[in-house]
């Protein structure tokens, strides 16, 4: 992590944006002006501009082309799949962190649980000037007692929709009282004893308790809403205004994802500026975004260089994904009609047609293979139902492919068997053989790609 003074002015810039954001003092539908963000964040235009880009990705702002852009509306809808996916992560990272984590890391539950607890006392007695640290340490508490899965995409994956869910319980006030601060103690006394599927029950307690509260209270429903959200705050098509720093952004992305860049590589800002036309100033806030995704890794003083590739994060991202998919995968199948059937058809016969065997040998027809497998898990999961579950399952996807294409690997038949078996489950509506099938898929094509000798076991 890089120290304050090593810092640039837009990376600032945005975690003061986006924490103001979370915390409730940039409201849900704010005009976000340039002029006067420049002046009270200290950035300039150009800074900002492509700060509020970044967290229009993030969901937490919305583009709304040559109108600027404002503080993303908050909606039950969008609270509700948010506290969905928390649970499915934290309750897995929950699982994990119990079997794993040892006496340091009771250690540091037991005294997050301390803090946590002496706020909720003061809440309940009625002092809410310390509610920020309340919100804190509540924080802290969840964050500790999954920090023991062994996972860094996981946290990475909860921490980004734990803060999400965590901005909707500012806005809409949500203090339980007593209820929390018991669950609170239960999911403490689970972890000691190493309860997985009672703090699980706990958690769904837990979260589904803070939906219903906004529900019966009417806080979202009092909130200044847009009548017509956008997805995650990000642009609709007639919005799709792109700045140069999003342009290079995505040019950047793709040739890391592709391999292009390769890893490890460093990134030299004066031969970035040439290869891709843009300034030093754009580019180091680019490389600061995708150090955020985990595609780059910053270095301090000596730069950036291209995110390494290990055995271990292939793994990782594979069971992320899986646990990721396989949800939206069983949502998809219970709520899809037949115009979902028909996106699902249409993507696997086009998947179908590429040569399987010359996509271990021709990086054309491999690519274009790797377009339409993307194309059809997309059109598997698109009857989920959840924007949220589909943003995340779409970034996970994105870093699990990279390591396919660097690998250059590609496991023919075996994972044709494999797409045709997932289309006839979804047409049969079998989401249980189709998560066996997918567990098999992505374990295979990474034992596949670390079979290559091309990535570090």
């Amino acid at each position: 992590m890089l120290s304050a003074q090593q810092e640039t002015a837009g990376e600032i810039a945005y975690r003061s944006i986006r924490g103001d954001i979370i915390g409730g003092r940039l409201a849900p539908r704010s005009r976000l002006r340039l002029e006067a963000l420049k002046e009270h964040y200290s950035a300039s235009v150009s800074t900002l501009r492509e700060t509020l880009y970044r967290l229009s990705a993030e969901g937490l702002v919305r583009s709304k082309g040559q109108r600027g852009f404002e503080v993303a509306a908050v909606t039950q809808e969008e609270f509700q799949q948010l506290a969905d996916l928390r649970e499915l992560l934290e309750g897995h990272a929950l699982r994990e962190a119990f079997r794993e984590g040892d006496l340091e890391w009771e250690g540091r539950v037991v005294g997050a649980y301390h803090k946590l607890e002496t706020m909720e006392r003061l809440m309940i007695t009625g002092d809410t000037s310390r509610s920020a640290e309340w919100k804190h340490y509540d924080r802290e508490f969840h964050h500790t007692l999954v920090s023991a899965c062994g996972s860094a995409e996981l946290l990475q994956a909860y921490g980004a929709i734990f803060d999400r869910y965590q901005r909707y319980q500012i806005v809409a006030v949500i203090f339980r009282g007593e209820a929390a601060a018991q669950e609170h103690r239960w999911l403490l006394d689970a972890a000691l004893e190493r309860d997985a599927d009672r703090a699980i029950r706990v958690l769904h307690r837990h979260i589904s308790a803070c939906v219903v509260h906004t529900v019966e209270t009417g806080q979202l429903a009092s909130a200044d809403l847009d009548p017509n959200p956008s997805p995650h705050g990000m642009p609709g098509q007639s919005e799709a205004l792109t700045s140069v720093g999003e342009s290079v952004w995505r040019r950047v992305r793709d040739d890391i994802i592709a391999g292009k860049l390769a890893p490890g590589r460093k990134l030299k800002l004066s031969s970035l500026r040439d290869d891709y036309g843009t300034s030093v100033a754009t580019l180091r806030e680019v490389l600061n975004r995708l150090t955020s995704e985990g595609f780059v890794v910053a270095e301090g003083q000596r730069g950036f260089e291209v995110a390494p590739v290990s055995g271990q994060n292939v793994r990782e991202l594979a069971d992320l994904r899986l646990l990721v998919e396989g949800r939206a995968l069983k949502d998809s199948f219970k709520a899809g009609d037949v115009d979902w059937e028909a996106r699902v058809v249409a993507a696997y016969h086009k998947l179908a047609t590429v040569d399987t065997d010359k996509a271990s040998s021709d990086h054309r027809v491999a690519e274009l293979w790797q377009r339409y497998d993307w194309q059809f898990h997309q059109a598997l999961i698109s009857a989920c139902g959840s924007e949220a579950l589909m943003h995340l399952h779409n970034a996970v996807f994105d870093k699990y492919l990279r390591y396919q294409l660097i690998a250059m690997t590609h496991r023919g038949r075996i994972a044709a068997d494999e797409h045709q078996a997932l289309q006839e489950c979804a047409l049969r509506r079998d989401a249980e053989g189709a998560l066996t099938i997918l567990q098999q898929h992505l374990r295979g094509g990474t034992e596949h790609a670390l079979a290559t000798g091309t990535i570090a076991a």
